[in-house]
């Protein structure tokens, strides 16, 4: 089961006890990717990006700007992944991935 429950669909403590931890777990990996962030980009173009997940060494970055998404994801992505993997080497990021906020995902 998920994080998310109608009231009328009952949790057991211990999957509920799970799915705290992991959300936690991974507030504290998107903490560390966003301060890497703030390290690899300028304060004006930090603003418009959020760090939204990372699983199996992919990152994905939200970006809540058209111009600077285009500019990220078709430009600087590759530079920007080694940046950060200097800052991360415990956790490297094998695929960067940026995405449109406000669009549909799955």
């Amino acid at each position: 089961m998920g994080a998310w429950h109608t009231l009328t669909d009952p949790q057991r403590a211990g999957e509920l006890l799970r799915d705290i931890l992991s959300e936690v777990g991974q507030g504290k990996r998107r903490n560390r990717f966003n301060r890497a962030l703030d390290d690899v980009l300028s304060e004006a173009h930090r603003r418009h990006c959020q760090v939204v997940s990372f699983r199996g060494g992919k990152l994905v970055v939200e970006v809540d700007s058209a111009p600077l998404f285009a500019e990220l994801s078709g430009f600087r992505r590759e530079e920007l992944r080694l940046s950060m993997n200097e800052r991360l080497p415990e956790q490297p990021i094998a695929q960067l991935t940026f995405r449109l906020g406000g669009t549909g995902h799955v």
